[in-house]
């Protein structure tokens, strides 16, 4: 890693006593002197209203609309600062007439012609740059055409002062003695002429003045100084040393070099003369890619600035490099679609009541797209934390995982590379932010079209502070690309992900909190600084999709309003995009699996299970031998009673370390049922404290705050049991949903502010030590991205309660519809043998020998579905034609385990009035495809069926096996199709495996 802090603060002192030495030589003599360098933050912000004088107080007043802007003579920008961009109307004026004294003056200023894409058409006509004085009396300093000029009493004095040069600043003087005028360029003498008839108290002013125009470009400081007795001395007497000028340029220019040589530098990056072909012919969702990712780095010519580029084939991010660092391009190599329209900090953190940017540049003249000629016009925000370094890793182990429960074997990290840029606290920060490092982390995954950013923030000082707020990624996003860009994040879980148009089971009062509908932490938003988008009528906006919401934040809803001590560090969450090449919904859908099962593997695991709700030993001794018998390879003690966690009691824990060793010894792994902490109160003093009343209460009715004292007792306990008696599953109810706690006592955190975000950071440390441990984690909300197995496939209580016939339908569409965003294996069903809730005999499907046929349905869609499957009740089977059927299925499902457990084409959802089906698919093993096809009409269905192949990556013919063993060969038309003639009987159903 590159490192440039020591570099910054010689350039600061040098520039500090070396800068100024002039003005302190001239100070007595001094009139008015006006800086411009710190009147703003913030590209293109308005300038202040005033500009206060540094001599006497004389104080300027803003006409039209000047605004800043991040540029300065090179030391002092360096320093932080910038200048103030005129043009048209645009100026300041002295409140009071100002007298410089009949010896003469000096009037100086140091400006800049604009370069940049929006500069206007020079013309003829004075513009003014400066005054003391008016368009008719007096001395103005401007530009003419390609030159700079000087009017005196509204008459040019005879000869221009120099060649104009857009983009370079110059130091302009006219030294006025008696009725002789002399002017100077940058310390050298251009122009001889007569003065004014005036020597009268005047108006000083910078920009527009009178009827006169302002010049298009920027100033940063003007001076008026009385002359005093002696002879005048450029070298001495002006805010310019050409000698101390040179010095600056070169260290400036050494120091850009020097960052530019440190990133060429640095272990991994690879230096190049041009970017790699683009695109990769083969699809990334049918084939395995292995472009390695990595990081390439275009230096330009001067050295002084570079472009820098993440990628990995499929995708790139590119950064360019010059007084600070920003990222100018984001795009799909598989469609060559860009996805920035408009530079943006590479993050934001509020730090006590104060945002900074990290990162990013600015004078973007139009933020609808961005031009690669514009960036060398591009400057660097003063407030903004610098570029300081990057450093290249491999990917980071965000939780502990291995292989086991039959999942797909996946890389652990993936396949990638990990960069950490690093940034500095803005120069002029005198306080203890000086002392704050901020790292912009981002992680790119081979064979996967998907980029990873978080932030950590990092005190290196001595006093502490909070970081109240944090954005770790603000994309400007071109309005075609919206729809295709996928943006999650692993802060997730029921109240952050909720939204008000969702089918959320809580009840709102009113308008609720961002706290409890936090629509997930991705916001698209209207960019206040994209002026230009075409604006619709009202009428059109939703047709259109909102399209001016192209903004994308990723942030908290509230908080994380962390603390963070000195030698410590803030850690943001994750967040994760990842780039779609289609419209198409189910293709987005598979690169969305593809994401979970490359970066959050244990969501492949499969394990079929056995649930039951007893504690009596010979029922649960009698139930592990037909599941074992069976093939069955989970055991869950479900509600109720489920299981205490908590509880210690030696007779507790012994019985369910006999049970558990029991289980073991036939291969199986055990777990149990609790609600944990969503809608369970644990005792006053711990539970969450309702902010609106102050008193105990949540929106999930009571829960305990996970970040009270509670956490120092239940976990350990937790643990402790685990230990003792064995058990490998990690199945709560009721995890940490998002109820926030205002209470000011609990130790784990402060207020309501961070309650969420401690609260959530305790359940993500449950679940990385669960993976640590190898157990299994199926909890009901959406932690997948830290260690979390499985979900439910869809949830509603009351549909366990209807007849078999009704839930067989209704799982089909759980099934359908749960699989969009899910792989099969991310979510549970369960086939209910015994009532839920209820002892109501046309319920379950007890006695199961008298129920075979819809007992044998009910086994084979969910175990064709491929999905965490529960049989529960007290038994599996009760007689030998029962335990046949169950085990044909149990053995058909393990032959076929690898394709069940792949991805599934939706091909028609169930309506209970035609055939509903699903096609599995995988092109990396054997059976590519598996069909499955249910007919839950009262009759026989036969049909012509097109089933789509292109992701079994098949081309040519296809062998399809149907479920008696007949082996046909159907040809691939130009579809990707092959149309298959399909007969199903009345309420039955029919399954094909596809080959190459």
């Amino acid at each position: 890693m590159f490192i440039l802090r020591s570099t910054y603060w010689f350039l600061f002192n040098f520039f500090v006593i070396g800068f100024f030495a002039n003005d302190l030589r001239g100070q007595n003599a001094v009139v008015v002197h006006y800086n411009f360098g710190h009147s703003g933050e913030v590209t293109y912000a308005n300038g202040p209203d005033t500009i206060r004088d540094l001599a006497h107080h004389i104080d300027l007043k803003k006409t039209g609309q000047p605004v800043f802007f991040a540029d300065a003579p090179a030391d002092r920008k360096l320093m932080g600062e910038g200048a103030l961009l005129f043009k048209n109307n645009a100026g300041y004026n002295s409140l009071q007439t100002i007298d410089a004294g009949g010896a003469g003056f000096v009037m100086e200023v140091w400006a800049q012609a604009n370069s940049r894409q929006d500069a206007q058409q020079r013309d003829k006509d004075f513009k003014v740059l400066a005054g003391y004085g008016n368009d008719s009396l007096g001395y103005l300093i401007g530009q003419m055409g390609n030159s700079w000029s000087v009017l005196i009493d509204g008459r040019n004095a005879g000869k221009n002062m120099g060649t104009v040069v857009p983009g370079e600043w110059v130091h302009i003087a006219l030294v006025v003695k008696g009725r002789k005028t002399i002017g100077y360029i940058n310390g050298v003498k251009t122009l001889e002429a007569d003065g004014s008839v005036s020597h009268a108290p005047a108006f000083f002013n910078a920009g527009a003045v009178g009827r006169k125009s302002s010049f298009d470009g920027l100033i940063y400081e003007m001076r008026l100084s009385k002359l005093t007795e002696g002879k005048f001395d450029p070298r001495r007497h002006l805010l310019y040393n050409g000698a101390q000028i040179v010095q600056q340029r070169q260290l400036s220019v050494a120091q850009q070099q020097a960052m530019i040589s440190g990133v060429l530098n640095t272990p991994g990056v690879k230096r190049v003369t041009e970017w790699p072909l683009s695109g990769n012919q083969a699809d990334w969702l049918v084939e395995r890619i292995h472009v390695p990712a990595q990081v390439l780095v275009q230096p330009a010519a001067d050295g002084l600035s570079a472009k820098l580029l993440l990628t990995n084939g499929l995708l790139s991010r590119e950064f360019y490099i010059s007084g600070n660092i920003a990222c100018t391009g984001f795009s799909n190599l598989s469609d060559h679609a860009e996805y920035i329209r408009a530079v943006k900090p590479e993050a934001r953190v509020m730090i006590d009541s104060t945002w900074f940017n990290i990162g990013g540049l600015s004078g973007q003249p139009e933020k609808s797209y961005l031009m690669d000629s514009w960036l060398k016009d591009l400057v660097a925000e003063p407030s903004a934390f610098r570029f300081d370094g990057i450093e290249l890793k491999q990917p980071e182990v965000r939780y502990p995982w291995q292989q086991k429960y039959n999942a797909v074997h996946a890389d652990w990290p993936p396949k990638g590379v990990h960069v950490i840029m690093h940034y500095k606290a803005p120069l002029y920060k005198g306080d203890f932010k000086k002392d704050v490092e901020v790292l912009v982390h981002y992680e790119l995954y081979e064979g996967i079209p998907v980029i990873a950013k978080w932030v950590t923030v990092e005190n290196k000082g001595g006093v502490a502070f909070t970081v109240q707020e944090s954005e770790s990624e603000v994309l400007a996003v071109n309005q075609d690309q919206i729809k295709r860009l996928h943006v999650e994040s692993d802060y997730s879980f029921a109240l952050v992900n909720a939204d008000t148009e969702g089918s959320a089971l809580m009840h709102y009062k009113g308008t609720p909190p961002a706290y409890q509908v936090g629509r997930s932490t991705t916001d698209w938003r209207v960019d206040k600084e994209y002026n230009t988008w075409a604006s619709h009528n009202q009428a059109e906006d939703r047709f259109l999709g909102f399209p001016h919401h192209n903004l994308m934040v990723s942030r908290m809803p509230m908080g994380p309003n962390e603390t963070v001590l000195p030698r410590q560090q803030f850690t943001s969450f994750v967040t994760f995009e990842l780039l779609h090449d289609s419209d198409d919904r189910e293709r987005q859908s598979l690169a969305h699996r593809r994401f979970y099962r490359t970066l959050a593997p244990q969501v492949t695991e499969s394990l079929l299970t056995g649930g039951i709700t007893s504690h009596d030993r010979v029922e649960l001794k009698n139930f592990i031998d037909q599941m074992g018998e069976l093939g069955f390879e989970r055991l869950d003690i479900m509600a109720w009673p489920g299981i205490s966690h908590d509880n210690l009691d030696s007779a507790y824990v012994g019985l369910w370390k006999e049970i558990a060793h029991y289980a073991a010894a036939k291969g199986i792994i055990m777990g149990g049922y609790e609600l944990q902490v969503a809608s369970r109160g644990r005792g006053a003093a711990v539970d969450c404290i309702d902010p609106q009343t102050g008193k105990p209460g949540s929106l999930f009715g009571q829960s305990v705050c996970v970040a009270s004292e509670w956490q120092d007792t239940y976990y350990p306990k937790m643990w402790k049991f685990f230990d003792k008696t064995g058990f490998m599953c990690y199945t709560v109810d009721g995890p940490y949903h998002g109820d926030v706690c205002a209470s000011l006592e609990h130790p784990h955190h402060h207020n309501l502010y961070d309650s969420q975000w401690e609260q959530w950071k305790q359940q993500v440390r449950v679940l990385h030590e669960a993976q640590r441990r190898n157990m299994y984690a199926a909890i009901p909300d959406w932690y997948f991205l830290n260690g979390q197995s499985a979900t439910g496939m869809g949830y509603r209580e009351a549909s366990a309660n209807l007849t078999p016939q009704q839930q067989l339908l209704l799982g089909r569409q759980y099934i359908y519809d749960g699989t969009w965003h899910k792989a099969p294996t991310m979510g549970w069903m369960t086939l209910q043998l015994v009532g839920f809730y209820t002892g109501d005999p046309r319920v379950g499907l007890e006695p199961l020998s008298q129920h075979l046929d819809r007992y044998e349905v009910g086994l084979f869609q969910h175990l064709a579905s491929g999905c965490q499957f529960t049989l529960r009740g007290k038994r599996l089977y009760d007689t030998p034609e029962t335990k046949a059927m169950v085990a044909k299925w149990t053995n058909w499902f393990k032959q076929h385990r690898a394709i069940l457990t792949s991805d599934i084409i939706h091909i028609a959802r169930p309506t209970g009035r035609d055939l509903d089906a699903m096609f599995h698919v995988n092109s990396s093993i054997e059976e590519k495809g598996m069909l499955v096809i249910f007919n839950p009409t009262d009759k026989a269905i036969t049909r012509q069926m097109k089933v789509p192949v292109y992701y079994t990556g098949i081309t040519g013919n296809a062998k399809v096996t149907d479920k008696d063993g007949n082996i046909s060969s159907y040809a691939v038309d130009a579809h990707h199709e092959i149309s298959l003639q399909v007969s199903i009987p009345p309420g039955g159903y029919a399954w094909y495996v596809v080959k190459e």
